[in-house]
């Protein structure tokens, strides 16, 4: 599938894991399954799995029985600040926040433009 997910080499295992599934969940709408983490982070199926359930035990991630792609970051905002926090003290720099920027052209400042009454035939 191509994903250039690149998480620092120097998180734990399992925060890979967390990193993986958060950017999985952003970018496709859906969790990855065993055998993708597995495939991106070069582990075996059973160490994914194992990754997986550190990750449930802990409470940061939960998983609804018998689906394939079923895995939900339950606090996906600590999670990624405890994620940026890892990262800035391994020296990366993260993007800030966006949440309290003001939208460019919210829709109540636009001008209204008036409607056409009749458009001339064009020949």
């Amino acid at each position: 599938m191509g994903v250039d997910f690149q998480p620092p080499a120097a998180l734990l295992r399992r925060d890979q894991v967390l990193a993986f599934i958060i950017e999985r969940i952003a970018r496709f709408g859906v969790s990855p399954t065993y055998e993708e983490i597995s495939a991106e982070l070069a582990v075996s199926p059973s160490r994914s799995k194992e990754l997986v359930a550190q990750l449930i035990e802990r409470g940061i991630v939960e998983k609804t029985p018998g689906g394939q792609r079923s895995l939900r970051v339950r606090d996906v905002a600590g999670s990624r600040n405890a994620l940026e926090a890892v990262m800035r003290k391994l020296g990366w720099i993260t993007a800030e926040p966006m949440g309290g920027l003001q939208q460019p052209f919210p829709n109540g400042q636009l001008p209204m433009v008036p409607p056409f009454e009749h458009l001339p035939d064009v020949d």
